[in-house]
């Protein structure tokens, strides 16, 4: 049997998502989480919805979307000129590396005060994966001693050289179109054709109710719904282990602790 972990990601980003990834863990389909501390309400929202899955839990960092945690002053080649992140992440130009690592570190601080503890990492729009906020992801996951999600094969090598532990590839295809047992189990076929010599997958997705606050931040709406069901289906693991898969909890993932060695931070910036 293959491993495979199925995260959702945007846990916090309005209520009917939590509800809706919590569901999805509680019936077994979805293996983690990660949850997003930028977006209005979320801290409130991740305080009461992380305890039905503690220790389930990763940070999805954000440069995109949301406001940051920190003043916008401190970190000004992230933020337009209204203080907030751009919407995209092809809008960030010429983020500043020690401006990505103090707001992701702020960003993780955050959710240590709401009581989460980070098991694993990985990013909103998946702005990682620009080279020039690469570096300072890699920087942070092996600070704070967690595993983090890879794009591909390079940054696989690239996060392994760096002391970083990760899944051996992400497979990101199971987004919009035909969301069914049937495609998710496709996926990860075609993922292992591909990626012969892979020994273990994660697949990225993104269940959820819809409510009325979601059209505001995501134009993912009824999807996530669609995603839900699926996830929430019965059939679901035994289809996944009739072709050679098992789901498995994100593996090396230590709990992350305060740096000591990072300025702290006032009782309003985590707010």
């Amino acid at each position: 049997m293959l491993p495979v972990i199925i995260n959702a990601d945007d846990f916090g980003l309005t209520e009917g998502v939590c509800a809706g990834i919590v569901r999805a863990i509680e019936a077994g389909g979805v293996t983690s989480t990660t949850a997003m501390v930028c977006v209005p309400g979320s801290r409130e929202r991740l305080t009461r919805w992380a305890p039905r899955i503690s220790g389930q839990i990763g940070a999805h960092l954000q440069l995109t979307s949301g406001a940051p945690i920190l003043p916008p002053e401190r970190v000004p080649s992230l933020v337009r000129q209204d203080g907030k992140f751009p919407a995209r992440r092809k809008e960030l130009q010429n983020p500043r590396q020690e401006e990505i690592l103090e707001e992701w570190r702020a960003q993780i601080e955050s959710l240590l005060c709401a009581g989460i503890e980070p098991t694993h990492l990985d990013s909103h729009h998946h702005v990682h994966g620009l080279p020039a906020v690469f570096p300072a992801f890699c920087e942070l996951a092996r600070q704070y001693s967690l595993p983090a999600r890879s794009l591909d094969w390079d940054m696989t090598r690239n996060l392994r050289a760096a002391g970083v532990p990760c899944i051996d590839r992400t497979l990101t295809g199971w987004y919009g179109g035909e969301l069914s047992v049937k495609s998710l189990v496709r996926l990860l076929q075609e993922g292992l054709r591909e990626y012969p010599s892979a020994e273990n997958f994660e697949v990225m997705c993104h269940p959820g109710f819809s409510d009325d606050s979601l059209p505001s931040f995501s134009r993912y709406v009824s999807e996530r719904e669609v995603e839900l069901a699926v996830l929430c289906n019965a059939n679901l693991e035994r289809e996944l282990v009739v072709a050679g898969f098992s789901l498995m909890p994100i593996p090396f993932a230590p709990k992350a602790t305060r740096l000591a060695s990072a300025a702290p931070l006032s009782r309003q910036a985590v707010v």
